[in-house]
């Protein structure tokens, strides 16, 4: 009884009427869509509503915002972006670079050891990949970084849930080397 339901000439049916539809839709959006974008802008007009927040709510103002961290702010920027000119016109190369460069201690254990035995360049991606990426890039590369990009200058402070769920039975209950 389930094969009569959907067998391969009925799918390719379904298939074919739906293609079928959005070929005709879009045929029908090139050629009309002009015509009822200019009237259905001015027919729509929004109803006038009442204000639905009652009155004292309207009236209370919030309280003022600092201003001057902002100007602070702006003059570390003034200073950043005149030192970036400088340096413009010494070396126009030197801008390009995206990600900032490692420290000493840090470029140095790439020449110790080996990867495979946890040193070297191993170790030293690992220590590289401690550090946020405000820390290791002037800006962020990509618009996903945008989203966080120095969220710990807004959030200052981080807790763990006081309902959260924890590993406490796993932590100290589970041995992770077998049984010694």
């Amino acid at each position: 009884m389930v094969r009569e339901l959907m067998d391969t000439q009925r799918q390719n049916f379904w298939k074919e009427s739906i293609e079928k539809e959005a070929y005709v839709r879009l045929a029908w959006h090139e050629k009309y869509s002009k015509e009822f974008a200019k009237d259905s802008a001015k027919a729509i007009r929004r109803k006038q509503r009442p204000d639905m927040v009652p009155k004292p709510v309207m009236t209370m103002k919030l309280p003022q915002i600092e201003r001057a961290k902002k100007s602070d702010s702006k003059a570390k920027q003034a200073e950043a972006k005149a030192s970036y000119a400088e340096l413009a016109k010494k070396d126009p190369n030197a801008l390009l670079v995206e990600m900032r460069p490692a420290s000493t201690n840090t470029k140095a254990q790439l020449y110790k050891g080996f990867s495979k035995l946890g040193e070297g360049r191993y170790a030293y991606l690992q220590t590289r990949k401690l550090r946020k990426p405000e820390e290791k890039f002037e800006f962020p590369i990509t618009s996903s970084w945008e989203y966080g990009w120095r969220l710990g200058d807004v959030i200052t402070e981080m807790r763990a849930p006081d309902f959260g769920r924890s590993r406490i039975v796993k932590d100290s209950f589970y041995r992770t080397n077998g049984i010694f």
